[in-house]
């Protein structure tokens, strides 16, 4: 069987990435009463704010960079994440998208990976974006882009405030993609393809007359990017879809940072990329603040098994435990607050432990590392919107 996947943005839509209600998890973060669960300190300090660095701040389209987006199902919460493989000599990109995806059934989550190529002749001149893939599809799509748009698009919003575009929903449609994700699309024949869900053109239009700060999380750091505001109407008579889209506002990396496509949307809420002093600002972190938030230790859907991705935070954190010998440091697991108190409270419980040990594992003493589970008790921001809940998930450090 065929699963399925949308790379809206730089990512994957509502298929694949989401955060709803549902059972605990990644989708199950519930609020918790601070004072009954929080030591006096953590009520009173919970921690400065992740800065937020101006407006032009610059995502390079390099071999590593990682977008999280986050969408919302009935069956729950859940990210997916989109990551630069590799980049050949003339610039074609390799993709590879993975999330483990909530079984409406009530059943385990079933893992899904995509990967996807686009040339760089489409990454100038494309202008159909296609957003839904297949696990068994095909590696390229000629005419298409996946990540975003493309820069000739970018150019037409920047010269003209409008652009035409296709949208490329072949492989199930977002309707489709929404209602069952993995099993057998209804009305779906074996290519994937939704019966009502064509490629659909269009015009998009400024609905700002210049790029607005959209604010995204990138490296751990609450940043503000330049993004185009654009709208559009996709489709003819009742099949007539409304496009709302922000697009970031870099020719060389023009990243879909949120796609709503009528009812659905998706956004995405979190980006990293490697830089050489991963560690050193860890350090900084500590050593300034006494805390540091990181985004970047990823999990496994309504567990607490650590993703392969989470490597590189992890290494950076025995470098700084090896750099500073005397350290302590209380790992803390938090959630947002969908679904019950307890299962939060035992599934932030359960992660922190888990990053506790994998950094035993990799040669930190033991009774240099503390943790602590908080459930939903502490968020950083409103657990009202997707991306809060989604920023909500996080694993902080405070040195003690």
């Amino acid at each position: 069987m065929k699963s399925w996947t949308a790379f809206a943005l730089m990512c994957v839509l509502p298929s694949l990435i989401g955060c709803t209600k549902s059972r605990g998890g990644d989708s199950a973060h519930g609020a918790v009463s601070a004072a009954a669960v929080l030591p006096a300190s953590a009520q009173a300090q919970p921690g400065p704010p992740p800065a937020v660095v101006g407006a032009r701040t610059k995502i390079p389209l390099v071999r590593g960079l990682t977008v999280i987006g986050a969408a919302s199902e009935r069956q729950g919460d859940y990210e997916a994440s989109t990551a630069v493989e590799a980049i050949d000599p003339d610039g074609t990109l390799h993709l590879s998208t993975s999330a483990d995806v909530p079984d409406s059934s009530g059943g385990p989550p079933r893992s899904v990976h995509v990967t996807r190529s686009v040339t760089a002749a489409d990454l100038r001149n494309a202008r159909t974006y296609k957003y839904m893939f297949y696990t068994g599809g095909e590696e390229v799509y000629p005419g298409t882009t996946a990540m975003g748009t493309s820069a000739a698009v970018v150019a037409d919003l920047r010269l003209r405030g409008n652009a035409a575009v296709s949208l490329d929903g072949n492989a199930g449609g977002l309707a489709g993609m929404m209602s069952s994700l993995l099993g057998g699309l209804p009305g779906a024949d074996n290519k994937g393809t939704e019966r009502g869900y064509p490629t659909a053109s269009g015009n998009l239009t400024l609905a700002e007359p210049k790029p607005v700060p959209f604010r995204v999380i990138v490296n751990d750091a609450a940043v503000s990017v330049p993004v185009w505001h654009v709208k559009g109407r996709f489709g003819e008579g009742e099949a007539a879809v409304d496009v709302d889209w922000k697009i970031l506002d870099d020719p060389d990396n023009p990243l879909s940072l949120r796609f709503a496509f009528g009812k659905e949307q998706f956004e995405i809420v979190r980006i990293a990329f490697p830089v050489e002093n991963a560690a050193t600002a860890l350090e900084a972190e500590l050593t300034d603040h006494k805390r540091a938030v990181l985004y970047g230790i990823y999990f496994d859907f309504n567990s607490a098994t650590i993703k392969p991705q989470s490597e590189a935070v992890l290494r950076a954190i025995v470098d700084v435990m090896n750099k500073d010998p005397e350290w302590v440091l209380a790992v803390e697991g938090h959630t947002d607050n969908i679904g019950g108190d307890a299962r939060n409270q035992d599934l932030s419980s359960r992660r922190a432990a888990s990053v506790k040990a994998a950094l035993v594992e990799r040669g930190v003493a033991a009774d240099r590392l503390e943790t602590a589970g908080y459930g939903a008790a502490v968020p950083r921001e409103t657990n009202a919107t997707l991306a809060g809940r989604a920023r909500n998930r996080r694993v902080e450090l405070t040195r003690r």
